[in-house]
């Protein structure tokens, strides 16, 4: 799109807003959370701005109406082509604009697309974009229609798709207790207690010596007893 023609479906943006109202809440006054279309005014500062004030909604608007991205997965792609570009919402702090998500939201008063925002801690919302049923931008709410506020410092969690699986659950992991090992019955020490004393090893079986013969020596004499009426007689020589 060029900057004239550009400029010229602002204009064009800017006498449709005008006449359009706000939303109505329940008790049929004015929705006090919906902020109108509007091509002027600054955008709120500090920490806990709403995730909006990161967002080009203005441009994004355009897209839809003047670009016919009608339908949430072009709308999501063209948000997408050069980051940066219509958003620097950077929730995870990696000094890169997180990817935005875009979903289809019912609504009575024409069309509604729910922008969000993807971290790698999950996936928020960011801003509730209202059109009428002919795609003229209403006005945004900055979070879930009709709900609170998503700020920088407190996002809201973005609900999960109709008919999206459900996460599967974590697995539940059941610790098995340790083996009981029967430990020895302790011994009981007595303080002041004399030692016990220690068990002798039993002895080794005694073994019966044997008697060496001693041999005869040539030329002994073998005594004889007093009194005896044998004579004393040589002791035999050895062969």
């Amino acid at each position: 799109m060029s900057e004239r023609p550009a400029r010229s479906a602002a204009f064009v943006l800017a006498g449709l807003v005008i006449a359009c109202g706000k939303p109505v809440d329940p008790s049929g006054n004015e929705d006090a959370t919906f902020t109108k279309a509007s091509m002027g005014g600054q955008a709120p500062t500090g920490d806990n701005r709403p995730l909006s004030a990161d967002l080009a909604v203005e441009p994004v608007s355009m897209l839809v109406t003047f670009n016919r991205l009608k339908s949430a997965d072009k709308l999501q792609e063209a948000l997408n082509k050069k980051p940066g570009q219509f958003s620097h919402i950077d929730l995870d702090k990696d000094a890169n604009p997180d990817p935005l998500t875009v979903a289809d939201r019912p609504s009575k008063d024409g069309h509604a697309f729910e922008i969000r925002v993807r971290p790698a801690t999950g996936e928020f919302v960011v801003a509730t974009m209202l059109f009428d049923p002919e795609w003229s931008y209403l006005g945004h709410y900055d979070g879930v229609m009709g709900g609170a506020a998503s700020t920088t410092a407190r996002p809201l969690p973005a609900a999960p798709l109709a008919g999206a699986p459900a996460p599967a659950p974590a697995p539940v992991v059941v610790a098995t207790p340790p083996a009981v090992v029967p430990s020895a019955a302790p011994t009981q020490v007595v303080v002041g207690a004399p030692a016990p004393a220690p068990t002798p090893a039993p002895a080794a079986p005694a073994v019966a010596a044997t008697p060496t013969p001693t041999p005869a020596v040539a030329g002994a004499v073998q005594a004889v007893p007093a009194g005896s009426p044998q004579p004393a007689a040589a002791a035999p020589t050895s062969p």
